[in-house]
């Protein structure tokens, strides 16, 4: 199993089944987003939890590189607005990577 913590914005990683764009790295969260049938998702992964989820705070999107930067500002507790996230207690999961790819 690959260690969560070698993650690097560009890559996609496979957690479980399905196939993650790694968006943005910032220790110890990583956002990852993917499209399925036109509509996006996302993940945030905690890397010293090893967990990983969706995040709290509603409003905020994770569809742009602007939306993202700030999902990862809230989620360190340095929103503009003092919007903050963490990972949902309630709907995460254990991190499971079965694979990485470097995406030129």
């Amino acid at each position: 199993m690959v260690n969560a913590k070698s993650l690097k914005v560009g890559q996609k990683v496979k957690l479980n089944k399905s196939w993650w764009f790694v968006r943005a790295v910032r220790h110890p969260f990583v956002i990852c987003t993917q499209s399925m049938f036109g509509k996006g998702y996302y993940t945030i992964i905690d890397v010293d939890q090893n967990i990983r989820g969706e995040g709290t705070s509603w409003g905020l999107g994770h569809n742009t590189d602007e939306q993202i930067e700030s999902s990862m500002l809230a989620l360190h507790g340095e929103h503009p607005e003092d919007i903050q996230q963490e990972i949902s207690r309630r709907n995460h999961c254990a991190v499971s990577i079965t694979g990485i790819k470097d995406v030129a």
